[in-house]
């Protein structure tokens, strides 16, 4: 563990001392993974607590996972998953020390993946400086990032970040721009980061979204993507959505944003390195009561249309309580015509 990490669970659990806890929270996660050859189930469990007011507040994350099956871990894994504290500078800023998972825009650069195990790429041991403004929504950041234990990577990953994120809401109209420089000093690549997220609400209760993202690692394989997207709500339950994603020549991936290589439900979709093509999607959700029943279709074809595939997602949930619910998911996918891939998941969250 990181010396600036066991210094902020030092100062929180100094805090939690002194305050009280307010909110805990478990989410535990089954998911079975199967394939016509084999079959693996991933066990997720994340306890989280927060304490203290509105000067001062902490929150710590502790993640358990394992894997049985063929594709099983060596052992249970169990680390520190966020550890971070946040005060409020004299009402100007606010000023977040610690481990965190970051979200900003859509997180196609930089955004938590709920279908990883770990998180892999986008916890930052850093900090994180908010500036109260009526112009924007203003944040800046450092973070350190590394992984050897659980890394994508043969190689694993370490290096630093600065990062910029400024959001603004304008009537019907809303804006995101983030930019972020990246050094990653096992690989030896200096990495630039952009992302613009733009909505328009229409009058007809249509919502429009239009995102524009970039990477650039200094070499000749600039990524790049464009998003197009549309939400309309029907009535009280039932809402509608569409959207068409369109990958540059070399493709697009971020290893510190939400859609990985198996982004959403953790299917493979298109975001992996050399996809040029699209990616065009429809679904639905439908709310009665408690219940929630959502399901989304993707279209993949790539540009020379040697990969055309297409991907389910579908999602059935309760609300037990105000803070409590539970969710089963079923994904499948025919990208490998002989190998029909599915996977399927039950997630509790239960606060208190």
């Amino acid at each position: 563990m990181k010396k600036n990490l066991r210094i902020v669970l030092a100062l929180t659990l100094g805090l939690a001392t002194t305050a009280h806890a307010q909110d805990w929270s478990v989410d535990s996660r089954t998911r079975v993974n199967s394939t016509e050859d084999a079959t693996s189930t991933e066990q997720r469990v994340r306890t989280a607590v927060d304490f203290g007011g509105e000067k001062v507040s902490a929150h710590v994350e502790f993640n358990t996972a394992a894997t049985l099956g063929k594709y099983a871990a060596d052992e249970l894994n169990f680390d520190v998953r966020q550890a971070y504290a946040t005060t409020n500078v004299m009402d100007f800023a606010s000023l977040t020390a610690g481990r965190m998972a970051l979200d900003f825009g859509n997180g196609r650069i930089m955004g938590t993946r709920d279908w990883d195990q770990y998180d892999l790429g986008s916890t930052f041991d850093g900090f994180l400086v908010g500036i109260n403004n009526d112009f924007a929504d203003l944040h800046l950041g450092y973070a350190t990032s590394k992984d050897t234990t659980h890394s994508m990577f043969t190689e694993g990953y370490e290096g630093t970040s600065m990062f910029i994120n400024a959001g603004k809401d304008m009537d019907n109209m809303s804006f995101n721009l983030f930019y972020m420089s990246r050094q990653d000093d096992i690989v030896g690549v200096d990495e630039t980061s952009m992302g613009l997220d733009a909505s328009y609400a229409m009058d007809n209760g249509i919502n429009l979204t239009l995102g524009y993202y970039t990477i650039d690692d200094g070499t000749d394989s600039e990524m790049d993507l464009t998003s197009l997207g549309a939400h309309y709500q029907v009535n009280d339950g039932l809402a509608v959505h569409a959207g068409y994603d369109m990958y540059g020549e070399n493709g697009f991936y971020s290893s510190t944003g939400s859609f990985g290589d198996m982004q959403g439900s953790g299917m493979i979709y298109s975001s992996f390195e050399g996809f040029e093509g699209t990616d065009m999607s429809f679904g639905g959700s439908y709310a009665m009561g408690d219940f929630m029943l959502g399901a989304t279709m993707h279209n993949v074809t790539s540009e020379d249309e040697a990969v055309e595939y297409a991907v389910t997602d579908i999602s059935l949930g309760y609300t037990l309580s105000d803070n409590s619910s539970v969710k089963v998911n079923y994904a499948t996918s025919d990208q490998d015509a002989e190998n029909e891939f599915t996977k399927t998941w039950i997630s509790l969250h239960i606060g208190f």
